[in-house]
């Protein structure tokens, strides 16, 4: 501990121009590496749940498609804001899916962006080198499915950058403008994605605020509480609850088996590790849940405290406590309905993006105190720059796998213009057996798109990028 405490106070002492410099080499790389991926591995076909989202385009488009578009459910959650920014865009551009992937890239950077804001308007310091720990996690490629896979923001990516800027906006002054953005904010992140995992302990924020805070405060709590409920009661209307995954009990047999899955979760988001052996698989995650659990219950009962008593840390408690909050309940409803599927399907990129606001809290925490906690900072920074290999291996091995099976698939469609007949092709070629017919659309869908020339059968579609590399992408399945 010694020496990782002599590290982290030199460190601490580097100049600040020096830090200034490191941090904006670590952002540029960064930010080359998340959108050099997606638009490498981004590929024009639709694939999997895109299928559904491009539904709402099949009798046309109209602008009143955008407010339904707010609403709609896509398995157990609406698709909100998102979604009605992209579905125009679908429209527009003849249903290429590969500009959703490169949107999907730069609301992920903004969300880093207004991390980053958030700590220094928290804990105003210069900038320091812990900060790259936002960094390399926000603008990390373990979303990579989210990004080029599947590409749907609206799941989590969207609901981050959402939960960033209304933590932002609740830190100014309060007022009428600032009351109505965060009606708006509110309603945005409920509707949209797993936003609304951040709902409860931000109402309960709020309520705490209505009970013990006062004046300006007090009104905007009373404000921020009704749009939650308000939000929630819209949200359940017509809501219909949809399982996603096969084999869902109401309750599973074995409980801990959800604790497993969540610890699972949490060490693949930590360590980026594929196989790891089940003495560092729950440990890992297990340790950061506990800690998320205690600095929860640590700031719900420091909020709670009569204002009198309060130091000047009661924002940060708050902020914290959403924070921690929403990663919670993200994960133990991921944990509930995923479980059946084995701690396996724990380790999906998917997961990642929703964990980042409790990665964020802790890292507040710890900044507060980073002349006593450094090490524990050095750590978390070291920790992260390891990271950094097994997630981009990760992200460019399976996400080029991905793409080689849709644009392999495409070869053997238009050989034939039967999709049946691809499908069954392409599960011949995939050395990995993990295709699964249906993927790639059905008959009817791919008929539409011939007569109205739409995707990859679009006049003058570009040739995707991974083609320069790849000229036979059904080499990529072996």
């Amino acid at each position: 501990m010694s020496a990782l405490r002599r590290l982290a106070q030199r460190l601490t002492a580097l100049p600040s121009p020096m830090v200034a410099g490191l941090l904006a080499v670590v952002a540029a790389l960064l930010a080359a590496r998340l959108l050099g991926l997606t638009w490498l591995l981004a590929v024009n076909v639709p694939f999997s749940d895109q299928w559904a989202l491009l539904t709402r385009l099949y009798n046309g488009f109209q602008w009143s498609d955008a407010a339904i578009a707010f609403i709609w459910q896509h398995g157990p959650h609406r698709q909100g804001l998102n979604f009605s920014l992209v579905l125009p865009a679908y429209h527009f551009s003849d249903w290429n899916v590969r500009w959703d992937s490169l949107w999907t890239a730069c609301v992920q950077l903004m969300a880093g962006l207004l991390a980053l804001r958030l700590r220094r308007r928290l804990l105003p310091a210069p900038w320091s080198l812990w900060d790259a720990v936002l960094l390399l996690a926000f603008w990390g490629v373990c979303t990579f499915e989210t990004l080029v896979v599947a590409p749907n923001a609206s799941h989590s990516i969207f609901p981050l950058l959402l939960l960033m800027l209304l933590l932002n906006v609740w830190l100014a002054a309060p007022g009428l403008l600032n009351h109505l953005v965060l009606i708006a904010l509110v309603v945005c992140l409920g509707f949209t994605g797993f936003g609304l995992t951040a709902l409860p302990a931000l109402m309960l924020v709020a309520l705490i605020d209505v009970w013990r805070g006062a004046g300006a405060q007090r009104q905007r709590a009373m404000v921020v509480l009704a749009a939650g409920v308000l939000t929630l009661l819209a949200f359940l209307h017509r809501y219909q609850f949809v399982v996603s995954a096969d084999g869902f009990q109401v309750l599973r047999p074995d409980p801990t088996d959800y604790l497993r899955f969540m610890a699972a979760m949490l060490s693949h988001f930590l360590l980026m590790l594929q196989r790891p052996s089940p003495w560092v698989l729950y440990p890992a995650g297990a340790l950061l849940l506990a800690a998320w659990v205690v600095a929860w219950l640590w700031g719900v009962r420091h909020l709670s405290r009569p204002a009198a008593e309060r130091d000047g840390e009661r924002t940060l408690w708050q902020v914290c406590v959403v924070l921690i909050g929403c990663s919670l309940v993200f994960a133990l409803l991921t944990a509930y309905g995923r479980a059946q599927l084995g701690v396996g399907a724990a380790m999906a990129s998917r997961y990642t993006a929703l964990l980042l606001p409790g990665l964020l809290a802790v890292y507040l925490l710890l900044f507060q105190h980073r002349d006593r906690l450094g090490p524990l900072l050095l750590v978390l920074l070291l920790l992260f720059a390891a990271r950094v290999l097994p997630e981009t291996r990760e992200a460019y091995l399976l996400g080029r796998y991905y793409a080689g099976m849709k644009l392999c698939w495409l070869e053997q469609y238009r050989a034939g213009g039967d999709v049946a007949a691809a499908d069954v092709r392409l599960q011949a070629l995939d050395a990995r057996a993990q295709f699964q017919p249906g993927w790639l659309g059905r008959q009817a869908q791919w008929d539409l798109m011939e007569q109205q020339r739409l995707g990859p059968l679009a006049p003058g579609a570009p040739a995707e990028p991974l083609l320069r590399l790849y000229p036979q992408p059904c080499s990529l399945l072996r």
